[in-house]
């Protein structure tokens, strides 16, 4: 089951609306909606209800402030860093607004980026207007996940769009019967004007102070007072005034510009049954910041007291791939246990021959004791093995032996009562008829390849004139060093 995400508009008396489908990376487009304010209907709640019973009740639902209530600025800060933007965008704004941040809520959108500096459109609306907008869509049952622009939503749909060959700016105008926005875009998409005018567009080409003619006139001087640094190249369309066929004629001559809708420009995603035309085109616009990839990065006033915290619908689009994970966790864990088995197997089947082999040998010794007997007479083999100097590299006793007997002379005055040789140190115990003498063995056992730290201890006068001595030496561990 796919989620519903139901974009919405509410102007000049009327509700627009458009619906898509998303699910996991799919993105179907199915239709859109327009509901007037009826006779006798107190205000836009009716025909709020009329919308969902057309489009089916919302997983997700997208919403635009009115224009007038909304006030923009763009800015540029010496910085990318997205904290610190969040920080300095409400300081930068405070003294252009006419009351206090904290009455506000402020959202901002990144443009562009150039070297260490970020352009961002920044805009702010009054608390008290956020909560009205909320409250109203809340006697319908709904949340609205975005709260946005819809004239800056409907720029980003033509920064989309195809530039042709090479890149050029354009007009965006939004023509409605109770007001009017206009976004002047630049070669690279980026609407460096944006501005909202509280007058419709009603064509009059009759009279010369009709109020088509007098929109049409702001919209001339939006794109001469930036005329300096960009010239559009055409102006686009959009809105419910810009259904009429004779409007594109119109305002082509009077700005002497080509003219064409904005539903040429608009993405094949986006193509669709219901009522596609110029009218709706900002809810169409608004459905791409829900793309499954790549969205549109709206201007968000959920923030702060008013941040979303509900559900963006069901969680049953994620069922396929909470599936498809869970089965290849399944995956692993089989492979990791049929491998573990495997190899038990052949450790048990391993352990059963070594059994089989030294229980002869250990004659007598209960079976569950045969691996730690085995290995203990194992240990005790190699001992006696290094004792008889036959264990690989380590020197052996003999091999001690074999080096003190090349240092020592046979004429050397020395009684020796104790020799001990182990597996790491020499000990020796005598007497000798000097210090001299001690001081030589000392000298001489130095010099042995075999020994390191050689020591005398107790060193003292004995009977008939003999020094007692006690004497300790550490052997060294590799065989190569003697044979060197």
């Amino acid at each position: 089951m796919a989620q519903r995400i139901l974009a919405l508009e509410m102007a000049d008396e009327q509700v627009r609306a458009a619906a898509a489908e998303r699910a996991w990376s799919n993105f179907a487009y199915l239709g859109a909606w327009t509901e007037p304010r009826l006779e006798g209907e107190e205000d836009l709640l009716p025909a709020l209800l009329r919308v969902l019973e057309h489009a089916g009740h919302p997983d997700i639902v997208l919403s635009a402030l009115s224009g007038e209530v909304v006030a923009k600025r763009l800015l540029t800060l010496p910085f990318h860093d997205q904290r610190r933007l969040e920080q300095a965008v409400p300081f930068a704004l405070e003294e252009h607004l006419p009351f206090s941040v904290e009455d506000a809520v402020v959202a901002y959108a990144p443009l562009a980026r150039r070297n260490k500096e970020t352009l961002v459109l920044a805009a702010w609306a009054r608390s008290e207007d956020v909560r009205a907008h909320l409250e109203f869509l809340a006697r319908a049952g709904l949340d609205p996940k975005v709260v946005t622009l819809s004239a800056f939503a409907l720029s980003l749909l033509v920064r989309r769009a195809p530039n042709g060959p090479t890149p050029s700016a354009h007009l965006l105008v939004n023509l409605d019967y109770g007001r009017t926005s206009i976004a002047l875009l630049d070669e690279a998409g980026i609407p460096r004007a944006l501005r909202i005018l509280p007058q419709g567009f009603e064509q009059s080409t009759e009279a010369e102070d009709g109020r088509g003619n007098s929109v049409v006139a702001l919209v001339r001087q939006t794109a001469l007072a930036e005329s300096a640094t960009i010239t559009p190249v055409d102006v686009i369309l959009s809105g419910p005034a810009a259904v009429a066929s004779d409007v594109q004629a119109y305002v082509g001559q009077e700005l002497a510009l080509p003219v064409r809708s904005v539903e040429e420009i608009e993405p094949p995603v986006l193509r669709g049954p219901g009522a596609d035309s110029p009218a709706t085109a900002a809810c169409r616009a608004m459905l791409l910041g829900e793309l499954p990839t790549d969205p549109l990065p709206l201007i968000n006033f959920r923030r702060g007291q008013f941040a979303f915290h509900g559900r963006t619908g069901d969680l049953t689009p994620f069922y396929a791939s909470a599936l498809l994970a869970a089965a290849l966790l399944l995956m692993v864990v089989l492979d990791v246990s049929i491998g573990l088995i495997s190899g038990y197997r052949q450790l048990s089947h391993l352990d059963h021959q070594v059994l089989a082999v030294a229980e002869p040998v250990l004659h007598g010794v209960p079976a569950p004791s045969i691996d730690r007997t085995l290995a203990a007479r194992i240990a005790q083999s190699h001992k006696r093995l290094r004792l008889l100097g036959g264990s690989g590299n380590i020197g052996s006793p003999l091999d001690t032996l074999l080096a003190l007997s090349r240092v020592l002379p046979a004429r050397l005055r020395l009684d020796i009562d104790e020799l001990t040789i182990d597996d790491t140190s020499l000990r020796i115990t005598g007497r000798a008829d000097s210090y001299a003498t001690v001081d030589a063995v000392k000298r001489m056992l130095i010099q042995a390849p075999v020994l390191d730290d050689v020591q005398v201890t107790d060193e003292r006068p004995g009977e008939n004139s003999k020094i007692d001595f006690h004497l300790t030496a550490t052997i060294r561990d590799s065989l190569a060093e003697v044979s060197q």
